[in-house]
């Protein structure tokens, strides 16, 4: 941890913190779940990490919309349905229907410690990464996108 070399304590957001020899800002080993939120692809995704037996990992997920109905049409449901089931190749970020019918976004990635910011932000760039291909696709089948608009074919993490 850092020295606290004054007479005021430390701040309390610094107690979650490392500071490594050559300078690097580490969060602490104990601080087991860090949340942030991040938008990519006119999606907002919700990223946590989590330890589990294997050891540390990032877990991110996007709302992407409803499935479409039969009645929406019958092309536009099964173009969306093998999209999502496409997608089940990706090792680690894939798409996948709710029980609710929600169509969701959701990927893990092992992280190593000592976890930085940098590090968790890469792996949640290459959970994106692997999956950009199917949201591109599902994006141009959907009728309703967030933001879809705005959105370059080859729109840039947020």
């Amino acid at each position: 941890m850092m020295p606290n070399t004054s007479s005021n304590p430390a701040p309390d957001e610094l107690h979650g913190l490392d500071f490594l020899p050559d300078g690097t800002v580490t969060l602490s080993t104990g601080k087991a779940n860090v949340a942030f939120s991040f938008c990519a692809y006119g999606l907002t995704f919700s990223a946590n990490t989590r330890l589990i037996d294997s050891g540390p990992v990032l877990q991110i997920a996007a709302d992407i919309g409803s499935d479409p109905y039969t009645a929406d049409g019958a092309d536009l449901r099964d173009s969306a349905h093998a999209v999502i089931r496409a997608s089940q190749g990706v090792p680690a970020c894939r798409l996948m229907v709710s029980r609710q019918k929600r169509i969701y976004c959701v990927g893990r990635a092992e992280i190593s410690e000592p976890w930085t910011p940098t590090s968790l932000l890469a792996a949640a760039a290459g959970l994106i990464l692997e999956v950009r291909p199917y949201l591109l696709v599902l994006r141009d089948i959907l009728p309703k996108w967030p933001h879809a608009g705005a959105l370059p074919d080859a729109a840039p993490i947020q």
